[in-house]
């Protein structure tokens, strides 16, 4: 009897066995690519403007790793993926792009209450800090992680905020 690496046509090259996993993942990185588009945000720009710079660095990964997840699924499947597949695949990167929506919102929040450039991306960036630890505590719950290991994930992604924070103090101050 073949295994699924024998015959492609029993390979689903859309699907994982949990895909809230892999969604938190896009979120996590889109987390990330957040903090690092705030902390190198020029200080003289207005927030609407990093708001845009945002939401486009966002949309571009977002591009990109769709792209390579088409032509992945394709690959492994070996033949034109459905079009309920692509639209999945198209759908899974998502979390991506939406993991700016509470920085986003808490800058235009700001912009509309006159708050100063730096200081805006400051907060923005210690709300993006507390979003990645609310990911990390929920990630390392969802994989079973308690005790001292939660912690210690939880943690590795809250280091992963500082260090926006620390890299936009060195390319600012």
């Amino acid at each position: 009897m073949p295994t699924d690496r024998q015959d492609p046509r029993r390979i689903d090259p859309v699907h994982t066995p949990d895909e809230s996993y892999q969604h938190r993942s896009a979120y996590l990185y889109g987390l990330v690519i957040t903090g690092s588009v705030l902390a190198a945000a020029p200080e003289d720009s207005g927030l609407v403007r990093i708001v845009a710079l945002l939401g486009g660095t966002l949309v571009v990964y977002w591009c990109a790793e769709t792209y390579a997840d088409l032509i992945t699924a394709r690959t492994r499947a070996r033949r034109p993926l459905l079009a309920t597949e692509r639209r999945e695949l198209l759908a899974e990167g998502l979390p991506l792009v939406a993991a700016c929506a509470v920085p986003v919102v808490v800058l235009l929040v700001e912009a509309l209450l006159r708050v100063r450039t730096s200081v805006a991306v400051d907060v923005a960036l210690m709300v993006n800090l507390a979003l990645l630890l609310v990911v990390g505590w929920r990630m390392s719950t969802a994989g079973g992680m308690t005790g001292v290991r939660r912690l210690w994930s939880t943690a590795i992604a809250g280091l992963l905020g500082v260090a926006m924070i620390v890299l936009k103090l060195s390319l600012h101050h």
